[in-house]
């Protein structure tokens, strides 16, 4: 569970660092560091078009402790020509949270990570369903790993397989 939670986190700075990059006057922080657990922070991890897709839920506060919290998507992938980690969106969803989707095409359910409205993420729409391919340890699988084809990495799983390999 630590080597998840790292790496979820690693995946929140990026993001967090991405959108205070680009809004200007944003200075957001999550809260806990080293991360503890993943109560706050979520994350699910697709393959999708030959590489790793992310989406990310979790809650930041801006670094003037006056501010209220806020609740961020976000959605990275590993950028293959660059070989590291892209930014594809992170917004802030707007309070009543309960107006969101609690899942998508490669998110289930039970990852509770709120998405926004289809239009503002990339990955996990229905039609995306069979392009989709899983790896195991997806979440703690070192960065590099992802530059193996799908089709040669035999450690591929079915999504519709109802067995854990």
């Amino acid at each position: 569970r630590k080597d998840i939670a790292l790496r979820i986190s690693t995946l929140v700075d990026i993001a967090i660092e991405h959108y205070n990059s680009n809004n200007p006057g944003a200075e957001f922080q999550y809260p806990e560091y080293p991360p503890q657990s993943t109560t706050e922070m979520k994350a699910a991890c697709i393959g999708f078009r030959g590489t790793f897709w992310y989406h990310l839920g979790f809650s930041a506060h801006p670094m003037d402790a006056t501010a209220e919290t806020q609740h961020f998507f976000a959605e990275l992938y590993f950028d293959r020509q660059y070989l590291e980690l892209a930014v594809e969106t992170c917004i802030i969803l707007e309070k009543p949270l309960c107006r969101f989707s609690s899942s998508c095409a490669f998110c289930p359910d039970e990852s509770n990570i709120l998405h926004p409205s289809d239009e503002e993420f990339v990955c996990g729409k229905q039609d995306h369903k069979k392009e989709f391919f899983r790896r195991r340890d997806m979440l703690v699988r070192p960065f590099s790993s992802f530059m193996t084809p799908p089709d040669i990495d035999n450690t591929v799983i079915d999504i519709d397989s109802t067995e854990d390999p």
